[in-house]
């Protein structure tokens, strides 16, 4: 390994994405756990919808949108659905109340999605707003 693919695999990358700043960590091999691996890329607000991107597993990613209302206005049972479709197959997604909760509070959070086809991916959720 050289000295760059060290700086690479330690360090990570930070970008500014509308006023807030989305650490992009750099991973090792696949078959490390969901929770290590980066979403495959930023967030992405469209009107008032975030769309998030999943980590790559698989060699393939989906995306997961949220209304930024559900962050400034939780609801009890948080929020739920499905991954967009890659792969022939999408994930479960359960985000709760406190993980938005946390996300406004400018935290930055990590949602395992449900296991499909025996793998899972991660959400990086982050408020950009």
């Amino acid at each position: 390994m050289d000295r760059r693919e060290f700086v690479n695999l330690t360090v990570g990358s930070v970008i500014a994405v509308g006023g807030s700043l989305f650490l992009v960590s750099s991973c090792g091999s696949s078959g490390s756990s969901p929770s290590n691996e980066p979403p495959a890329a930023a967030p992405v607000q469209s009107g008032t919808q975030i769309t998030y991107t999943t980590s790559n597993d698989s060699a393939h990613f989906h995306t997961f949108a949220v209304d930024d209302s559900a962050f400034a206005s939780p609801p009890a049972g948080g929020v739920s659905g499905s991954t967009s479709v890659d792969s022939a197959h999408s994930h479960p997604v359960a985000i709760s109340m406190a993980d938005l909760q946390n996300v406004e509070n400018g935290q930055t959070v990590l949602v395992a999605t449900g296991s499909t086809e025996g793998h899972a991916h991660v959400l990086t959720l982050v408020l950009i707003s």
